[in-house]
């Protein structure tokens, strides 16, 4: 069994099943080079390493030269099949490859069976006639590594594909750049570019011309006007494949700290399979990362920021309008502690880290409620294919860390009732369900607008009040002043100060304290929240009374239905995140 304490590094691998003997040495000599790497590229200074875990389907060739290469590293090995394991284990003609084969799979963590991904086998056995039930398993196999692999190991020969949908090596690749396959529906399924890469050992086939072993990088590559380019190839990993790793790297070193608390998402965890449990673990403690590590620092830090910035307001002011040289001093000092501040929170990334663990245990929050329902026996729907476009730019690692649990962990079949899964996901839950999640969040909203309005008004108010007074005691000043009267408005207060200054300081500190009150520190303000909130009561309210119509219907329109929630819940958190991320700490005086 492999540890749930960390979202690993998906290695997936593809090659020919009949290289050059002569180069197996060589070519396993960069496997290992390569798998190396990418564990350098798993290093945690202050932390255990981010684990790697290599996806194999054990077939001859490629595929035991490079799970041999992953035991001898002690990298973590889980075996993919196209079929039940003891088909598979016959198929294999060769006694000692047979040998072989039992030996590799009683050292894997966990054995599985490819799920149909597509689901359309008639459908392109119908247009492409050299596909056989064989090479379709095999197709649905390549997909499953390319989708869920970080990165893939192709040992290849650099030469085309034969067949329109093939099962090939060269299929596998142009899944993994390109996710040029199809759904049940034959529709195209717009996936990230470069959000995988792939290791090419240039590997020649049994009878072909020598030539040398060599290693380079694959990526994607697109023309300007569109059209698809040759892959691009480097020496080194490219830079979107680090900061995956090093977001995924920095997630796991940063739980450490994170207490496991009792978790909200479901009550008894006896009821659930492995997949499930890890799932709502990394939930439990993506949501402690963002709340209670990162949130509650990025508050502090925005309110300092505010009320410095006033202070910073009221000082010039008292510096400008009561001709105070010394005023500059703690104006200064107030301005360099802002710039401090936020230098300091930038660089902690309290924000940054905010909105990202929040992406995240939604996600996994999402995941575990949709595979509760849809009850798959392996776990073919992933919240990462219900992002919008954008949302897979900037959620790529998220999506490969809900991926990289549904390899690791052995799914069982769970039975609790979907009512309650459905009270718990989107009704009035106290622990989780979504409506009365917003219901309450919309009570305590309403109080807070209301309580931070009623301050800015009447600091608003202080603020007309002043203006008039001043208004009318100008008005007076200049009746008297005709008839030669010196009225006291032409004097000082104290000091230097005259009382036309000091009443433009009272002015200046009532505005500035609207501003700070109405902005709530210069966070998103209650009204806004609450317009959200009221927006997501009605959702939910409308999705809940919708639930109770179709939970009569046959399971196909069921599963419809969640993933339309599920869609909706990703999509609105996407749109958070995005208004969110442009909210971080900055000087605003």
């Amino acid at each position: 069994m492999i540890s749930s304490e960390k979202i690993p590094i998906i290695v997936g691998e593809t090659g020919h099943r009949n290289i050059a003997d002569e180069d197996k040495a060589e070519i396993k000599a960069r496997v290992i080079d390569s798998l190396k790497e990418i564990q350098a590229l798993c290093k945690c200074d202050d932390g255990e390493d981010t684990p790697v875990i290599m996806l194999n389907a054990f077939a001859q060739g490629a595929d035991m030269l490079c799970a041999e290469a992953a035991f001898e590293l002690g990298i973590d090995v889980v075996a993919i099949l196209p079929r039940d394991k003891d088909l598979y284990v016959n198929s294999f003609t060769n006694a000692e490859d047979k040998n072989k084969l039992f030996d590799y799979l009683s050292r894997c963590k966990r054995i599985f069976v490819a799920p149909d991904i597509e689901k359309n086998k008639e459908w392109i056995q119908k247009h492409d006639k050299e596909v056989n039930d064989d090479s379709y398993e095999y197709r649905q196999l390549g997909i499953y590594i390319a989708e869920h692999s970080h990165v893939l190991l192709a040992l290849w020969d650099g030469k085309p594909p034969k067949d329109q949908f093939g099962c090939g090596t060269v299929e596998v690749i142009k899944f993994t750049l390109e996710h040029n396959f199809l759904d049940n529906e034959h529709l195209f399924k717009p996936g990230t570019i470069n959000d995988s890469a792939v290791v090419w050992i240039k590997s020649r086939r049994q009878g072909d011309p020598p030539a040398d072993v060599e290693k380079k990088w694959l990526i994607s590559g697109l023309e300007s006007d569109g059209e698809k380019s040759e892959y691009v190839t480097s020496d080194a990993p490219p830079q979107f494949l680090k900061e995956i790793i090093s977001k995924t790297v920095k997630y796991n070193a940063n739980t450490v700290d994170i207490p496991r608390e009792p978790n909200d998402l479901w009550g008894n965890t006896d009821e659930l399979d492995e997949y499930r449990k890890n799932v709502q673990y990394h939930y439990a403690k993506a949501d402690g990362l963002s709340y209670k590590k990162n949130q509650k620092q990025y508050n502090m830090f925005m309110m300092l920021i505010a009320v410095i910035g006033t202070i910073v307001a009221c000082s010039f002011l008292i510096y400008d309008e009561a001709s105070l040289p010394f005023m500059i001093f703690p104006c200064s000092f107030a301005v360099g502690a802002i710039i401090l501040l936020c230098r300091l929170g930038r660089k902690k990334a309290y924000h940054k880290n905010y909105i990202e663990y929040r992406a995240l245990a939604e996600a996994m929050r999402i995941q575990f409620y949709m595979s509760m329902c849809l009850q798959e026996d392996n776990i073919v729907t992933n919240v990462g294919e219900l992002y919008s476009w954008a949302q897979k730019i900037d959620c790529v690692w998220i999506d490969k860390a809900v991926r990289a649990i549904a390899v690791i962990s052995n799914v069982g079949e769970v039975k609790p009732n979907t009512d309650d899964i459905m009270e718990a996901w989107i009704g009035r839950s106290k622990k989780s369900g979504q409506l009365g999640y917003h219901e309450r969040k919309r009570i305590a909203n309403k109080s807070n607008a209301k309580k931070y309005e009623t301050l800015s008004g009447v600091t608003r108010c202080a603020a007309v009040v002043t203006y008039f007074a001043i208004f009318a005691m100008e008005i007076a000043a200049c009746i008297l002043k005709a008839y030669g009267v010196c009225w006291f408005w032409e004097g000082n207060i104290f000091a230097y100060i005259s009382w036309r200054n000091f009443c433009a300081i009272i002015l200046g500190i009532a505005a500035a304290g609207s501003l700070l009150f109405s902005s709530y520190w210069g966070k998103l303000s209650f009204d806004r929240k609450l317009e959200d909130n009221e927006k997501m009561c009605e959702f939910y309210s409308s999705a809940y009374a919708r639930w109770n119509e179709v939970k009569r219907h046959p399971d196909g329109e069921i599963a419809k239905f969640v993933k339309e929630i599920a869609r909706e819940e990703i999509v609105e958190n996407g749109i958070w995140y995005s208004y969110v991320k442009g909210n971080g700490l900055e000087v605003n005086i």
